[in-house]
């Protein structure tokens, strides 16, 4: 047994805290508790006790030591001066004495000082005293390096119990982690200031106990610091001018308090060693300490300090971390350190208050240099961790912290340590449509109970500044107990002249909660016939990035969105980009300022960071350009069609798709609110299905949509004119995973969010209410479109028959469908190795593909029958359906998966499948390469005169926006129809 368990009885530990054991400290008895309960569950790891220095983490050991140790106790200190005290303090017993913890006629410890590398194994075994302090330079393997003939040995396993590593902020180096991992099989206990270091990394082991130095504060260990800047800029000696005031102060203190002393502080031994000089000079006998002095010189020097026969001393480095200098009353940093909260606390130890006096300590620095070491940061965060630093330094506080953000939920405190000049949000913000009676902005926000609302204290009636914080799990770990503190910053501007809310916001699904709370009514979010006229300038604007919407529905060679990146792409934008693409998102420079656009997402933004006040006058500016250019619909330079607010479909809606943006996220539905075997799943699929429009009704199209390939059917109708989803799929939820973060939202929000996309027969994109115009070259479907009259006959055909006749159809006796003469024309105008498939049924291609490999060309027929009470002429319902038909096919054009959807569709779904040449499908398969091959699409319908068709205006205009769709994707477009009145009324 060891000296601490021989003598553990003469302690009665459970008094700890009692009224009779005056001298224990409250930190020092929850210390003792809290390491003693920890090693009753967690034996083999590290037990971490956090408490300001000078709150008496050495008694605290020595007790630990009486209660834990069977053996040996080591001690790993920081310093030599700490090694030296720290010894001095165990063979006293120092502290627990003066407790009544211990009797005055208690034997003390023997008590080892390490002070050289331990190198065999002979010199441990010879140091059987029960307390060794070493420094890690002594007893680290670290340490060994070529300078040294013999390497460092370890301590032996089992020769100590317990450890010690003071000073643990130090733990993370590699000489403390080494010697941490080598004594593992002993009790080990990290005693630490703060528990976490300058760079903020974690300190290893559990966290048993902390001490707020607020608390520290109230039990008056620490008093009041006052802070006397001097400036040194433009000084001839900077060093004696802070040594003048040093003075000065020590002189007025001393009137009152005769034993006032005082310390010095720099970084550098050559420094130290000039300053003893200056001081001199000043009057004051002043000496230092640092590493290159003995252990023994160091201690003289502060012994000196402490009989009163110096006025101070000046310490490098390390000082700061535990060592005690009795009456300090005035500080002098000519370099403030980089473990500048040590230092502090240091000062506020040695200056607790006289028994009979009352003297403020004060600290001397260069207010410039204090900023340049990042005082300003660390002082905002340690008044954030603990508000016990306002007491222990107010005027530092108060210098760089000017305000609270006060918590507007009931019974959170303010944020501490925040200050609203501090604040630098993105240049980025969502614009909307929004009456002065709509918005609120001083209206109270509440979220729900985990999310804590803080309002920045400039708020008011034209702007809301909010920080949330809550508590959140990490996206792959949301089932373990791992969580996070999530802040996020929200700010809201109005723009009275131009009815303009400005929302930028770190989380959309915050933002979207907020905004509900100070919105009366739906707000409109800023469109793209808005938005471009934040690219408007004076002189000419170089864009970065153009991003283009397809207009037309995506195919195998024309994406759903692409983008140009360069300097100056504007250049690089196409004439035919204008025939199949409107304008997406964009990034220019406009008036020597980074700005972006986003039509569908109605946001802006620019680069860098800004205060809240340079932000809210950003927002200005772009207000602004609202009315500035008021009159602009169309993004300069980049010569595609205009952007404009419609309240009704221009033409019939012939496509419609998910928000291309999606393709990029990963998405969740939840059905279960319209399916009873609803539940979450994957967003597969984006197009609409099944677009119901009725002409008389143009505000209006119905779908169908489908998540994934066997998923239910959902759905829904798109109202234009109120910009608005209803139906099945608006009642769904969403969700949104990301690396960051997963964000769950109603239909509303997630389609206010991402915009349906609907593609119209006249060329235009249409979404959030807007109409995206594509260009178009031609003002009539050219000539050579029409098959020429020679090589159409309908006169064997009964025209009204598409692929079947009525039974008692005696008018069709004897002739043809029009498939079966599709057929025949196919053949007879094809090459000799041509391949044919049938494809009619529900989701086809086309009703026949047709291949021909010798002139590697690919057709598309879509047919459809003429009425039989009419004779042939330019009817709209005789055409919609068919290039409806050609629309859908574009997916297919140019797609390297035709061949294995032509072969599913075969062995699926029950068509008629391969009327020619199936052999020859064979090899193609194999080999197929989309871009070596020509396309070709096909419109027949017998009931279309050809010349009516092109003088007519609307069919003209459908079928040339069906040529140029086909034309982007660099197909060619074919129609057979009646070229010289062949069909004629049926009766």
């Amino acid at each position: 047994m060891g000296y601490f368990a021989d003598h553990a009885d003469q302690i009665d530990f459970q008094q700890f805290g009692s009224e009779g054991i005056e001298g224990i400290r409250s930190c020092q008895a929850g210390g003792f508790w809290g390491v003693k309960s920890h090693f009753t569950a967690y034996e083999d790891e590290p037990a971490l006790v956090s408490m300001p220095t000078g709150s008496g983490k050495t008694a605290l050991m020595m007790l630990l030591a009486f209660g834990l140790s069977e053996k040996q106790v080591l001690v790993v200190t920081a310093s030599d001066v700490l090694r030296t005290q720290t010894a001095a303090k165990f063979k006293q017993l120092d502290g627990l004495r003066q407790a009544g913890v211990v009797d005055d006629k208690l034997e003390t410890p023997s008590v080892a000082t390490v002070t050289s590398r331990v190198t065999d194994e002979e010199t441990w075994d010879e140091l059987d005293e029960d307390v060794v302090v070493t420094l890690p330079h002594n007893i680290s393997k670290v340490y060994d390096s070529d300078q040294y003939s013999d390497s460092i040995v370890s301590p032996p396993e089992e020769k100590f119990d317990l450890v010690f590593f003071d000073e643990a902020h130090h733990i993370r180096a590699p000489s403390w982690m080494e010697l941490l991992e080598t004594v593992d099989s002993a009790k080990r206990v990290l005693l630490t200031a703060t528990p976490f270091r300058r760079d903020r990394q974690t300190l290893p082991g559990r966290m048993v106990y902390h001490y707020p130095l607020s608390n520290a504060m109230e039990e008056r260990l620490y008093q009041p610091l006052s802070l006397t800047e001097v400036s040194t800029y433009r000084a001839d000696d900077p060093d004696s001018k802070l040594a003048v005031a040093a003075a000065t102060e020590l002189a007025d203190i001393r009137t009152d308090y005769s034993s006032a002393k005082l310390l010095v502080r720099c970084d550098k031994i050559s420094t130290a060693q000039g300053l003893e000089d200056v001081y001199s000079s000043h009057g004051l006998d002043v000496e230092a300490i640092h590493s290159d002095r003995t252990s023994k010189q160091n201690a003289e020097t502060i012994s000196a300090l402490q009989d009163g026969e110096l006025d101070g001393v000046v310490a490098v480095g390390m000082l700061g971390e535990g060592v005690d200098i009795a009456d300090l009353k005035v500080a002098v940093l000519h370099q403030p350190p980089k473990s500048f909260a040590f230092t502090l606390q240091l000062i506020g130890r040695v200056t607790r208050p006289a028994e009979d006096s009352d003297v403020a300590a004060t600290v001397i620095a260069d207010p410039d240099k204090l900023r340049e070491a990042g005082v300003d940061d660390v002082v905002k965060r340690l008044y954030h961790e603990d508000a016990g630093w306002r007491q222990l330094v107010p005027e530092l506080v108060d210098k760089y912290i000017e305000t609270n953000v006060a918590a507007t939920t009931a019974g959170q405190d303010a944020l501490r340590g925040v200050n609203e000049q501090d604040l630098q949000p993105y240049r980025s913000t969502r614009l909307y449509e929004s009456t002065e009676s709509d918005v609120d902005l001083v209206a109270d926000v509440s979220l729900d109970d985990d999310t804590i609302v803080y309002k920045l204290p400039r708020s008011d009636e034209v702007f809301l500044g909010l920080i949330t914080e809550k508590i959140d799990k990490p996206t792959w770990g949301t089932r373990t107990p791992l969580d996070y503190r999530q802040y996020d910053l929200h700010l809201y501007y109005y723009h009275d002249e131009t009815e303009t809310l400005f929302e930028a916001s770190s989380s959309d699904e915050l933002s979207d909660r907020i905004r509900s709370q100070i919105v009366s009514d739906e707000i409109e979010i800023y469109g793209g016939e808005s938005l471009v006229r934040m690219l408007q300038a004076e002189v000419d604007i170089e864009y970065q990035v153009a991003g283009l919407a397809n207009a037309l529905g995506p195919s195998g060679s024309l994406p759903s969105y692409k983008m140009y990146l360069g300097d100056r792409v504007e250049g690089a934008v196409r004439q035919t980009d204008a025939q199949a693409f409107a304008q997406g998102h964009a990034v220019a420079e406009v008036d020597e300022e980074i700005i972006g656009i986003s039509n569908d997402q109605g946001r802006v933004w620019s680069t860098g960071r800004e205060g809240i006040g340079d932000f809210i006058s950003w927002c200005q500016g772009l207000a602004g350009k609202l009315e500035k250019y008021e009159s602009e619909s169309v993004a300069p330079k980049l010569g595609l069609g205009e952007v404009r607010r419609i309240d009704e479909f221009p033409a019939d809606p012939v496509y419609g798709t998910l928000n291309p943006t999606l393709q990029q996220l990963d998405v969740e539905i939840n059905t279960s609110e319209v399916h009873e075997e609803g539940g979450w799943q994957p967003v597969k699929e984006s197009a609409l299905r099944d677009l119901t429009y009725q002409t008389d009704e143009p505000t209006a199209v119905e779908f169908s949509y489908t998540p994934y390939e066997t998923a239910q059917s959902l759905s829904g109708t798109y109202n234009i004119a109120d910009n608005e989803l209803t139906g099945q799929l608006a009642n769904c939820q969403f969700r949104i995973v990301s690396r960051d973060q997963t964000s769950e939202l109603t239909g509303e929000m997630f389609f206010n969010r991402y915009p349906l996309y609907f593609c119209t027969g006249d060329g235009t994109l249409v979404y959030n209410g807007r109409g995206h115009k594509v260009k178009q070259e031609l003002s009539e479907v050219p000539s050579t479109c029409f098959v020429e009259e020679s090589k159409i006959d309908w006169s064997g055909c009964a025209t009204w028959g598409e692929y079947s006749f009525d039974d008692n159809d005696t008018d069709a006796e004897g002739l043809i469908h029009v498939h079966a003469w599709v057929e025949n024309f196919i053949e007879a105008n094809g090459e000799s190795e041509q391949i044919l498939f049938r494809d009619h049924t529900t989701g086809e291609i086309a009703d026949y593909v047709q291949f021909e490999p010798s002139q590697k060309r690919i057709s598309l027929y879509h047919c459809k029958a003429c009425k039989k009470s009419k004779k042939s002429g330019a009817r709209l319902e005789d055409v919609r359906d068919v290039v409806d038909q050609v629309f859908r096919s574009i997916a297919w054009i140019r797609n390297s998966g035709l061949p294995k959807r032509i072969r599913y569709r075969q062995e699926n779904t029950g068509v008629e499948g391969f009327k020619l040449n199936e052999e020859g499908f064979d090899e193609i398969e194999t080999r197929f390469q989309p871009n070596e091959w020509d396309f070709r699409v096909y419109i027949v319908q017998p009931g279309l005169d050809h010349d009516k068709a092109r003088t007519r205006a609307n069919i003209n205009t459908l079928l040339l926006t069906c040529k140029e769709w086909l034309e982007a994707v660099d197909t060619e477009l074919r129609i057979i129809g009646d070229p010289n009145d062949q069909v004629v009324e049926v009766s």
